[in-house]
C-alpha cells in the first residue's frame, strides 16, 4: 500500500512538474522581447523539463532498494519532489476547472459545428517542403480539418436594430508556405458562402514574402456588406508591415490596428478598435472614447491578437471584443485540454467564449500556425450570430 502511495504521489509530482515548465514557457511567449532571447528561455526550459526527471531517475537508481521514498531525498531533489507533488494537485484541479469554463454558458447559447476537411476539397499535395509533408502524414494530424463553427452569442447591450447580426471570426492564419495556397484560397470560398455581415481578421496573416502574391486571391477576396477589418499579429512582424497593410489595403480591406474608426451599421452608431498591443504598439487612446449615452444605442467592436488584452477591452467598454494568438493551443489532451498556449495568462483564455460584465470576448482556435500540427483541435472558421441577451441574466466577473 505504501509503495503504491508513493508511486501515484511520483505520478502526480510528474505532472506538476510538466505544469510548472510549459506554464512558464507559455508565459515567454506571451511577452513582448527579443526573438533569440526568448528561444533560448525556451530551450533552457525544455532542458530543464527533460534533466530534472532524468536527475530523478539517477536517484532512484542509485538508492534503490533501500530508499525508494523521492520525496525524502536529501538536498533540492526531496523539496522540488514535494512542490511538484502540491503544484500538481492544486495544477490538476485548476485546469479542470478551467476546461469546464473554456465557454461562458450564458453567452453562448447556441454552437453547431460543421467539419469542411480541407484534405478532400483541395486537389494535389497540400503541404511543401519534407518537413510539413512529415509533419501532414502523421495519424490524427487535424492541420486541414476545417470546422465551420456557427455560434450564437447573448450580449448584454446589443442594439435590437443589429439583432441576428453575423460575423466571421477569422485569425492566425499563418500564411508561411508550409501549406499550400490552394487551403487559403478554400477558406475565402468557404466564409464567402456562409454570408457573413461582417468579417473580422485577428492578426497573423502572412509571414513569408513569399506567400504576399497570395494575399489579393486570399483574404483580398473575401466579401462582406459592412466591412472585412484586419490587425495585425507577433509573426507579422516576420516580413515588412508595412509593405503587408498596403497589400491588404489595396485589396479592399480595413486597417484597425492601433485606431478607432466610426461606422454606422442598420443605424446604430458603431465604434471599432484595433489592438495589436504588446508587439506593435500603442493601442487605440481609451481617451479618444466618448462616454456611453443613456437612451442611445452603440455597439463597440474591438479586434485584439491577444486575449491578455481583454482586461484593455474591458476599460474601452467594448460589446464584444475578437481575439485569437492562442491557436487553442494546437494540441489539447484528454480531460486536461490545453497544454501549450502562448500567454501571460498561461490556458485560461486559449479559445472560447468568455464574458466579464457587459463585455464578452471571443478567442479563435485559429485557422493555421507556424508549425502544421493539430490534435484533437481543429482549425476553427467562426461564424458569430449576435442576439440580445436577456436582462435578468447575471452578471459574471471572470
Amino acid at each position: 500500500m505504501l509503495a503504491f502511495a508513493i508511486w501515484f504521489a511520483t505520478a502526480i509530482a510528474l505532472l506538476g512538474h510538466a505544469l510548472l515548465w510549459t506554464g512558464v514557457v507559455n508565459v515567454l511567449h506571451g511577452l513582448r522581447g527579443p526573438r533569440p532571447l526568448i528561444k533560448l528561455a525556451t530551450v533552457l526550459c525544455v532542458a530543464l523539463f527533460a534533466a530534472l526527471p532524468l536527475a530523478a531517475v539517477r536517484w532512484w537508481w542509485l538508492n534503490a532498494p533501500e530508499h525508494t521514498n523521492l520525496f525524502l531525498a536529501d538536498g533540492w531533489m526531496g523539496f522540488y519532489a514535494s512542490a511538484c507533488a502540491a503544484l500538481g494537485v492544486v495544477g490538476f484541479g485548476r485546469k479542470l476547472w478551467v476546461e469546464h469554463n473554456r465557454n461562458d454558458r450564458q453567452t453562448l447559447v447556441e454552437w453547431t459545428t460543421q467539419p469542411r476537411d480541407a484534405t478532400k476539397a483541395l486537389t494535389g499535395e497540400p503541404f511543401v517542403g519534407a518537413y510539413a509533408r512529415f509533419l501532414g502524414a502523421l495519424p490524427g494530424n487535424e492541420v486541414l480539418a476545417l470546422t465551420i463553427d456557427r455560434k450564437r452569442l447573448a450580449l448584454p447591450r446589443l442594439p435590437p436594430e443589429l439583432e441576428g447580426l453575423t460575423i466571421a471570426h477569422l485569425s492566425d492564419l499563418h500564411m508561411t508556405g508550409r501549406v499550400g495556397r490552394g487551403y487559403y484560397e478554400l477558406l475565402a470560398r468557404a466564409v464567402n458562402d456562409l454570408r457573413p455581415d461582417v468579417i473580422a481578421i485577428t492578426g497573423d496573416i502572412v509571414e513569408s514574402e513569399a506567400c504576399w502574391p497570395w494575399l489579393a486571391d486570399t483574404v483580398g477576396a473575401l466579401c462582406a456588406p459592412l466591412g472585412v477589418y484586419y490587425i495585425l499579429g507577433n509573426h507579422d512582424l516576420f516580413v515588412d508591415t508595412t509593405r503587408t497593410r498596403e497589400l491588404l489595403d489595396s485589396a479592399g480591406l480595413t486597417n484597425l490596428g492601433g485606431r478607432w474608426l466610426r461606422a454606422e451599421w442598420n443605424g446604430v452608431p458603431i465604434t471599432l478598435g484595433g489592438n495589436e498591443v504588446p508587439w506593435i504598439p500603442p493601442a487605440p487612446a481609451l481617451e479618444k472614447l466618448p462616454r456611453r449615452r443613456s437612451g442611445h444605442p452603440e455597439f463597440r467592436l474591438i479586434l485584439c491578437h491577444t486575449p491578455d488584452q481583454f482586461p484593455w477591452c474591458v476599460e474601452a467598454d467594448a460589446d464584444l471584443a475578437l481575439a485569437g494568438h492562442t491557436h487553442g493551443g494546437q494540441v489539447q489532451l484528454p480531460l486536461l485540454g490545453v497544454i501549450g498556449s502562448p500567454s501571460i495568462r498561461g490556458t485560461r483564455y486559449a479559445c472560447g467564449v468568455f464574458r466579464r460584465g457587459d463585455v464578452v470576448l471571443h478567442v479563435s482556435r485559429g485557422l493555421g500556425g507556424q508549425t502544421p500540427l493539430r490534435y484533437r483541435c481543429p482549425p476553427e472558421l467562426a461564424l458569430l450570430e449576435l442576439t440580445v441577451a436577456p436582462r435578468d441574466i447575471a452578471t459574471p466577473m471572470r
